[in-house]
């Protein structure tokens, strides 16, 4: 049974800081068998991956060269789907393309009052891994949502990892590489994948990945945390999670349902609902019961709901904002009377779905914004995965021999200050 909190309980705070700590705690407890696993991927390489798709994936590949997804194998996929789910994927690709479309930073070249160039240059990375989830799952949307900002970004070599529980991959799966045009993927994930990403596997020549991107358990959140900085990564995106916020005009079925469509992620994802009616936390708590039975993965679900869902009773929803940015929820629903009124004052979220109409399922698949989104507060300074994910960007100065010169004293002064004297130096030379 979801637990229902009040903030006139004298023992709320000390409940809402587990909701917040929620990440950090689950965190603690893997990165050490985390690091374990990398440094041994580091040291043994090739060998070392195969011995973790036969231990957790069920099957004994004998090279690199087996865990090679076959692209023929997606041409056939796609060629073979069911006619409503062709047209499905395909308006959810061009939904998601024109809406990236639209995020490309572009490079700039100005001149300052000295008449000195400054600016900056725009680059797509040309290596980029994506980590597609499997196992309890398979979810073709999540390669959608990752393939498709790195092909407007122009990136030459995208490689797909997945895990394939007994060696069997998903013919959906199959079929959205074949849309996305992906040419290289690879039949492993969790840590082996993160690992053989960010190292690099020399002896079987397979090169590091510029950045990984992608969702993944906490098993995978806390390897790309760990490899940060050997690579780039988009965020530190665990277990799914929503955050709702109503007021006594919501649907409590819509409710329910919606923190449901989390829960049957993952017994780690949270659902938490905040409101000021009294009526409606019961309500949803009641249609939570009667919906759970029917889900196919309600074991899941419920093990989710039971342990890390929480409905909230406030006094006001200006209350129910405050709380809210400070959990940061990877979903914000705002199902309100008035849901735009609330909108300039969410600090932290990493998709808003406003009104009892937007479900945050229909962003999972086809609105157009990305579905990679940050989790575990990290709102608060992640983004939702872009085309800003695949670019690195360098700075351009050119400064004329006036400028220079119009410069030099502060320069110099500063110079001074920090006791560089040939950074001084380096400016006097010049004026000489």
């Amino acid at each position: 049974m979801i637990k229902i909190l009040s903030t006139k309980n004298l023992d709320f705070r000390e409940s809402f800081n587990t909701i917040l700590q929620r990440a950090n705690i689950d965190m603690d407890n893997v990165l050490p068998q985390v690091l374990e696993v990398l440094k041994d991927i580091r040291r043994r390489g090739e060998e070392a991956l195969l011995e973790l798709v036969s231990k957790y994936d069920n099957w004994n590949p004998k090279s690199l060269d087996d865990l090679k997804i076959d692209m023929n194998e997606a041409k056939d996929a796609y060629d073979k789907l069911d006619s409503n789910i062709k047209d499905s994927l395909k308006i959810a690709y061009d939904r998601i393309y024109d809406f990236h479309d639209s995020t490309k930073p572009k490079g700039f070249i100005k001149y300052d009052n000295l008449n000195n160039l400054l600016g900056q240059n725009v680059r797509a990375v040309k290596r980029a891994g994506l980590y597609i989830p499997g196992g309890k799952a398979f979810y073709p949307s999540s390669l959608l949502m990752n393939a498709i900002p790195a092909k407007v970004a122009d990136v030459k070599e995208i490689i797909i990892t997945t895990p394939t529980p007994h060696n069997q991959i998903n013919n959906l799966l199959l079929a959205a590489m074949y849309l996305c045009d992906i040419n290289e993927g690879y039949k492993i994930g969790g840590i082996g994948a993160i690992g053989m990403l960010a190292y690099g596997i020399k002896a079987s020549g397979f090169k590091k990945v510029d950045v990984i991107t992608g969702p993944g358990n906490i098993y995978v959140a806390s390897a790309k945390k760990l490899v940060f900085g050997e690579v780039n990564i988009d965020m530190i995106a665990g277990p799914s999670e929503i955050g709702i916020i109503a007021d006594k005009y919501a649907n409590p079925n819509f409710i329910a349902i919606d923190m449901l469509s989390q829960a049957e992620h993952d017994e780690m994802a949270s659902s938490i609902l905040i409101t000021d009616s009294d009526e409606i936390a019961l309500n949803v708590s009641k249609a939570i019961e009667e919906k759970i039975a029917t889900l196919s993965r309600k074991h899941i679900a419920r093990e989710s709901i039971d342990n890390r869902g929480a409905i909230i009773i406030v006094e006001n929803l200006t209350q129910a904002l405050e709380l809210m940015n400070e959990i940061a929820p990877e979903h914000l629903e705002i199902m309100t009377q008035n849901p735009f009124s609330l909108l300039p004052h969410v600090e932290s979220a990493g998709a808003v779905f406003l009104g009892e109409y937007t479900p945050e399922a229909i962003g999972d698949y086809l609105a157009g914004p990305n579905h990679t989104l940050p989790t575990g507060g990290s709102a608060r300074f992640f983004s939702p995965l872009s085309t800003e994910n695949f670019y690195t960007r360098n700075s351009i100065i050119a400064f004329c021999k006036d400028g220079l010169e119009k410069l030099a004293k502060p320069c110099m002064n500063i110079a001074n200050i920090e006791s560089l004297q040939a950074h001084e130096m380096s400016i006097k030379e010049r004026l000489n």
